[in-house]
């Protein structure tokens, strides 16, 4: 064999050595992404899909992330879900989470002016009727309740939402609702 022909021979193998180390080193990396969108990673979570609209404080709104679960209920008003638990939010976006409000007794009520107490975090945001709040027996409305929090404020959050409820014979109660939501980049 000559000189040129094992030079040949040996650049072929180097070639054919960089080749396959390429695969196996985007192969490792392609593992690696899929591992960490799946298992919790930096990227987990956190995919939001935008509506397209804006808040006041010019955050675009992202459809509400996580699950709703149970029901409330006091004296014939049922709130659905009684929790929604939001998961990881990034920072820097609005959340609407919005519950069902029913009167399924047999006289008309009155829904107050709901407010938020701070089990942990800071900050609530705007609470909205979206509909009537006095309803007769079978109606129904939402209620909205905006979240967005942005570096500072990041963190679990837990709230509960306190809305008044005044029947038609003058007795009063409260409808207790829950949020929950872990803001984070």
């Amino acid at each position: 064999m000559t000189n040129t022909t094992t030079r040949r021979a040996e650049r072929q193998r180097a070639h054919r050595n960089h080749w396959i180390l390429g695969i196996g080193t985007l192969t490792v990396v392609a593992v690696i992404t899929v591992f960490a969108l799946t298992s919790g990673g930096p990227s987990a979570g956190t995919t939001a899909t935008r509506t397209g609209e804006t808040n006041s404080m010019g955050m675009p709104i992202i459809a509400t992330p996580g699950a709703g679960s149970g029901v409330a209920e006091i004296d014939g008003v049922t709130g659905t879900p009684s929790l929604w638990a939001l998961g990881r939010v990034a920072l820097n976006v609005a959340v609407q989470p919005t519950w069902k409000l029913d009167n399924s007794g047999s006289q008309a009520v009155t829904l107050g002016t709901p407010h938020v107490q701070i089990n942990e975090g800071c900050c609530p945001g705007a609470l909205t009727y979206n509909g009537a709040t006095t309803l007769q027996p079978d109606q129904s409305t939402e209620l909205t309740f905006e979240l967005s929090m942005h570096p500072g404020m990041d963190g679990a959050h837990d709230m509960t939402l306190h809305v008044p409820v005044q029947y038609a014979d003058g007795t009063t109660s409260v409808l207790d609702l829950a949020v929950t939501g872990d803001f984070r980049e």
